[in-house]
């Protein structure tokens, strides 16, 4: 059921729940969606509205140190849904390697393993409706390497990409109450330390207080890491601040591209590495570094893979408009509906290979790149803390980035460049030539992108207090009955884009959670 604070009849309410879900992205939807299907009764609290339709809320101001992170800001989302109305989509799960020991020897704590997040993923598939199966392509290179593998991302169809549309009936639900434009501001704590009041403030002041036995913090890594600095704020720094591990350790993935590609076969370059087509969404390609070669060379995880880079408006970037307007729940731009008025020979030839060879074909125009994202150093000056004199409309101190590229990440990017250009031209070289881009090209291109919008980190999965934020289970050491269920809590991130490992997570959680509740009912 969806309410709005900011049209509450009453001032001042307050409610109880057997939860109380922050955020109302992935991750907060589908814990709150999980939790509802096992009986518990939900409050969810969004602090942006049904949309968002401006490229940038201003909640979302933060207080930049050292390095522009550019994420702070472009990649965040306030509204029902959250990023899931931007996303792009792609779904895969870490290689197992990225949760063992790390192979570039990073003091890192994974206290799960895929195994223990594998019963999640068929779930997550049946939400999304993905293929089923495997993370392969259907086609392997025809040189085997000990260096490298290919694996393939499972991108739902624009219409399943945003999750409250996904979960739109238990949204409907009685028993789940999403509350918009309710922005959690303040944290109260009871005598044994657990959490037992969350305040919410409204854009016109209205406030709602809820109590419940339990809380999830799912509202994106840098969000989730400023309430609880918040939270440690308004308990004079008793909380976390003494274990002088929140915030810390900082990352994002970084992405730049490592060489240029002169097509030899362009129709087979495009189709081994362009996106492919099915009944349940999109495939793409990847190039993953093996255990083998990382642990060798002391590598973090990676991937790469074939982009497009467009010049100018065309067709191609005003169909992907539409879409995009499609999946955030606002109509398609006139200019773009005119664009592909005017382009009409080339739609044909874009639905020719959509629908006949299952292959999104690329402007005739377009330069292609191997594309090579690496994990980034999770260094302890990485860190987000809160602003001394900086506040939001709400009052509430702001968010203070500081972020860095090390040396460590520039040589790492470099290592699995010259790796991966040396297995492309054993295994690929019949489709495509490179040429190695040059390092100060790849460092500049790295610089300005600032991240891909992956971060995480600032609360991470520990063994002990004096290491992570939270244990396992994603319950924080201190506030016994709080989780996070937030990137910010993986300790490094990954050889995949992290929505996957997320959603799995968030099951595996809701699932924990109303297995402790049942048990206080017994």
């Amino acid at each position: 059921m969806l309410r709005d604070l900011s049209q509450a009849g009453a001032r001042k309410q307050a409610i109880r729940a057997d939860v109380v879900v922050i955020g109302s992205g992935l991750a907060g939807l589908i814990v709150a969606s999980r939790l509802r299907q096992r009986g518990c009764r939900i409050v969810v609290l969004e602090s942006g509205g049904m949309t968002q339709r401006t490229e940038r809320h201003p909640l979302n101001e933060v207080v930049q140190g050292a390095e522009f992170y550019r994420g702070a800001e472009e990649g965040r989302v306030r509204c029902l849904g959250g990023t899931s109305t931007r996303w792009g989509g792609a779904m895969l799960p870490f290689q197992r390697s990225d949760l063992d020991r790390h192979t570039a020897g990073w003091d890192i704590d994974w206290l799960i393993s895929i195994e223990d997040l594998a019963p999640q993923f068929a779930e997550i598939e049946r939400i999304f409706d993905l293929p089923k199966g495997r993370f392969e392509p259907e086609e392997q290179p025809p040189a085997p390497s000990d260096q490298f593998l290919l694996r393939s991302a499972k991108w739902p169809t624009f219409r399943m990409r945003n999750v409250a549309r996904v979960l739109r009936r238990d949204i409907g639900d009685a028993g789940l109450e999403v509350w918009l434009h309710a922005t959690a501001t303040k944290f109260r704590l009871d005598e044994a330390g657990r959490l037992s009041e969350v305040c919410a403030l409204g854009p016109n002041g209205n406030a709602l207080t809820v109590s419940a036995p339990y809380f999830v913090l799912a509202a994106g890594a840098i969000e989730s890491t400023r309430l609880l600095l918040l939270m440690d704020f308004q308990h004079d720094d008793r909380i976390f601040a003494p274990d002088g591990v929140l915030g810390r350790y900082f990352f994002d993935h970084l992405s730049a591209p490592a060489a240029t590609i002169a097509p030899n076969d362009r129709d087979g370059l495009v189709s081994s590495f362009g996106l492919r087509f099915d009944t349940h969404g999109m495939r793409d390609c990847r190039i993953e570094p093996t255990r083998a070669l990382r642990s060798e060379l002391a590598l973090p995880g990676a991937f790469a893979h074939v982009a497009t880079v467009s010049p100018g408006h065309n067709e191609f970037t005003a169909m992907r408009s539409v879409y995009r307007a499609l999946q955030r729940n606002s109509g398609p731009p006139t200019r773009e509906i005119a664009t592909l008025a005017y382009n009409i020979g080339p739609l044909v030839q874009l639905a020719w290979w959509r629908f006949i060879k299952r292959r999104l074909l690329p402007p005739r125009e377009a330069i292609f790149e191997l594309a090579l994202v690496i994990e980034q150093l999770p260094h302890a000056e990485n860190r987000i803390t809160i602003s001394p004199d900086r506040k939001d409309a709400n009052g509430s101190p702001l968010a203070k980035i500081e972020w860095r590229i090390h040396e460590e990440d520039l040589q790492a990017f470099r290592t699995l460049q010259h790796a991966l250009v040396a297995f492309w031209k054993v295994a690929f070289r019949s489709i495509g030539r490179l040429s190695p881009t040059a390092i100060e090209v790849w460092r500049n291109r790295m610089l300005e992108s600032s991240g891909i919008y992956h971060p995480g980190g600032s609360t991470r999965m520990g063994a002990s207090p004096s290491r992570g934020v939270v244990d396992a289970e994603l319950r924080t050491f201190r506030i016994p009955n709080l989780y996070v269920v937030s990137t910010s809590a993986f300790p490094s991130g990954g050889s995949a884009n992290p929505s996957f490992m997320l959603m799995a997570l968030a099951l595996r959680t809701a699932e924990r959670i109303a297995a402790e509740l049942q048990r206080r009912t017994v």
